[in-house]
């Protein structure tokens, strides 16, 4: 007698050659969730701070992984910012590619970068 496979999220009877869902919708509930893209988000974001050397790359600031951002060498060649969002919803071969063009630093080395007219000294 055959068993009897029921979807994980809707527990609907499977068919044909589905395996654990009946349709795509009750997928992408296991994926999609904005927890589960959170929990995606800072996982990739903590790759890609230990690819870079994980501290500061001018003060070797490292306690803190949200102080940790990443700044883009060359402005012009960026295609897309490293937030929690984008490093959850894109394919890590092109998360990839965007780290290779940055710099690893803290957050007030990055605010120096980015505003230098503002430095006090």
């Amino acid at each position: 007698m055959k068993k009897i496979i029921t979807c994980t999220i809707c527990n609907k009877i499977l068919v044909g050659r589905q395996t654990k869902y009946c349709s795509s919708a009750c997928k992408n509930k296991t994926n999609q969730s904005y927890n589960l893209q959170q929990a995606r988000g800072w996982k990739r974001k903590k790759l890609a701070v230990k690819k870079l050397g994980g501290c500061c790359s001018i003060c070797g600031y490292k306690k803190n992984l949200s102080a940790l951002t990443f700044h883009h060498r060359n402005p012009a060649e960026k295609l897309f910012q490293l937030d929690i969002r984008s490093l959850s919803n894109r394919k890590q071969e092109l998360i990839n590619i965007e780290i290779d063009k940055c710099i690893l630093v803290c957050s007030n080395c990055h605010a120096e970068l980015h505003y230098p007219k503002h430095n006090l000294e």
